[in-house]
């Protein structure tokens, strides 16, 4: 694993698998140093943006689903991931101080992926099964213990098989929780970061954190893109080629499961 150069860097690690099949397991260490972060985004659903245009919203989904960004493994053939069934979520000792949170963002999550993300009652256990992911808390101390490092804060790992993600666990450590909802996108299958050119209009929770286009709430962009890769055309394991073709269609003819919010009885658009 080698360190990217920015003070915000994520790392990313994942492996091909054995006897021909295509197992990953994806490392997403974010170390959020910023000092002074930039001026976060207002949130999307309280203050309407400028819809991008579909080609620059094809980058966007490009770079955060289908490419890598760094790490030592980027000539990897890139490929969708993405849970296909329902999923648990199991909190760790301490994180049930974020219990609350993580309910209301499940339930956003649902929405978008059209599949049941599920928080299990106080005190369960990891399931024995697939389908779950680990949320813990720790002190900012034990965290750099345990990882050996000052720099990072935050870590999500996900392992799949053929594409379709099976366990995850994200790590967050004391004074950083707010980068929940940046790892709960990596979790999605998202494991690349936005870092866009200049004159982009779209902003994100994967954007580093001392970025302009760094987004405190999931953007217009963010939910798009949860809506596109969850589409059920997109399969996991599909090519980036094939995924971003298909990508297209779905944008064009803007199915209800899709790319945009629904309007309300009111006629407004619906963003949470």
């Amino acid at each position: 694993m080698r360190r990217h150069g920015r003070p915000t860097a994520c790392h990313s690690l994942r492996h091909g698998g054995d006897s021909g099949l295509r197992r990953f397991i994806t490392t997403l260490i974010c170390g959020l140093l910023a000092v002074t972060a930039a001026p976060l985004a207002a949130r999307a659903f309280e203050q309407p943006v400028q819809e991008p245009m579909p080609a620059e919203f094809i980058r966007f989904f490009d770079t955060l689903a289908l490419t890598e960004d760094y790490g030592p493994f980027n000539n990897r053939p890139p490929w969708v991931r993405k849970w296909a069934g329902p999923v648990q979520v199991v909190l760790d000792g301490r994180a049930e101080a974020l219990r609350g949170e993580i309910a209301a963002l499940l339930a956003r999550i649902s929405r978008w992926t059209e599949l049941p993300f599920t928080l299990l009652p106080p005190g369960a256990s990891a399931p024995q099964s697939d389908n779950y992911i680990s949320v813990k808390l720790l002190p900012r101390a034990a965290f750099q213990r345990l990882y050996k490092t000052r720099d990072v804060v935050c870590q999500t790992e996900t392992h799949g098989l053929g594409g379709t993600l099976k366990v995850g666990y994200m790590v967050l450590s004391d004074g950083y929780t707010d980068c929940l909802k940046h790892e709960f996108m990596h979790a999605l299958g998202f494991d690349s970061h936005w870092f866009p050119k200049k004159g982009s209009t779209i902003r994100s929770v994967l954007a580093y954190r001392d970025s302009a286009s760094r987004a405190d709430d999931y953007s217009r962009s963010d939910i798009m893109a949860i809506r596109v890769l969850y589409d059920w055309r997109i399969q996991a394991g599909m090519t980036r080629e094939k995924s971003l073709s298909i990508a297209h269609e779905v944008l064009r003819g803007r199915p209800q499961s899709a790319s945009l919010p629904l309007a309300t009885a009111a006629g407004s658009a619906a963003f949470r």
